[in-house]
């Protein structure tokens, strides 16, 4: 994902007040059907009702995301690179278009943008980040995707869904939300498979353990940039359940060059407390501007 580049004026926003802190919902993953994205095929209505799209008061799509609350967005922390300031982005909810003139879709603002305080730009731990809506999404727009126990791992191999509209050939995005599975990878495999022909990261550990791999070993399907910030699904007990956040990677689709994702049950307490304390106060907002130290070491998706 590479962030919108462009001049913004610095504007303070409000903080709302309020007593009370939100819930997860109890029903979530009502999806219709049970069952660059690069490699992939163009997604059905209804499908993937969580899904959104992240993009800026000009109407750039910039990155995904997923509703987990009537009011809340889980998304990728380095989608933030450019600015902190909620007045800079909207959510676009609903449709499978990219473009914002889509029928029966919502354009809601951002009131507030909270990154997990131990995001570190340069290797992208803590890549993950929540949007608190000014407008509450309702029922009829979206459903929530479900949220994982803490302690939820899958076996690997086992078979999950990305989804996004992001590249599905060179820079080049996805008009349409584009939908493809791609298997999970254990951390040991994947971390031998990033440092192959990468002398230059011998003896460094990649992966850490708020990461999570997916992919094919011959690549040809995967996600790419635009993608970042988006949900890694997968089914459990015919639940949908949010696994991942689309994060970072070496291309896009490429052999021996799995994706690699935020591992979602890691912060699902980090989750569930950000969205029980409605006083939480960060940086974001109050619309301060992020001048960002460096670049993603590894080149987020």
């Amino acid at each position: 994902m590479g962030p919108w580049a462009g001049s913004l004026l610095i504007l303070l926003l409000q903080l709302s007040g309020g007593t009370q802190g939100d819930v997860l919902p109890a029903e979530c993953s009502n999806s219709r059907d049970p069952g660059r994205i690069v490699g992939g095929q163009d997604a059905h209505a209804g499908r993937w009702p969580w899904q959104v799209s992240l993009r800026t008061r000009l109407q750039e799509h910039i990155c995904g995301g997923s509703i987990i609350h009537p009011r809340w967005v889980l998304t990728a922390a380095h989608c933030f690179l450019e600015s902190h300031n909620p007045w800079f982005y909207q959510i676009k909810v609903g449709g499978l278009s990219r473009y914002p003139t889509e029928p029966n879709t919502t354009i809601t603002a951002i009131s507030k943008i909270i990154i997990h305080p131990e995001y570190r730009q340069n290797w992208l731990s803590g890549d993950i980040a929540l949007l608190q809506l000014d407008t509450p999404v309702q029922p009829s727009q979206a459903t929530p995707v479900c949220l994982p126990e803490p302690q939820t791992a899958l076996p690997n191999g086992t078979s999950c869904w990305v989804t996004g509209w992001g590249s599905t050939q060179e820079r080049v995005l996805a008009d349409t939300l584009q939908e493809v599975t791609v298997p999970l990878l254990d951390s040991e495999t994947c971390e031998q498979l990033l440092h192959l022909e990468q002398p230059s990261l011998a003896g460094m550990q990649l992966i850490q353990d708020d990461m999570l791999c997916a992919g094919y070993g011959g690549g040809k399907k995967d996600s790419c940039q635009g993608d970042s910030g988006g949900p890694l699904v997968c089914s459990i007990n015919h639940t949908w359940v949010q696994i991942g956040i689309v994060s970072w990677g070496f291309g896009c689709a490429k052999p021996n060059r799995p994706g690699v994702y935020t591992r979602v049950p890691f912060y699902t307490e980090w989750i569930h407390r950000t969205l029980n304390d409605s006083t939480h106060v960060h940086s974001a907002s109050l619309g301060l501007l992020l001048v960002p130290l460096a670049v993603p070491l590894l080149g987020a998706l």
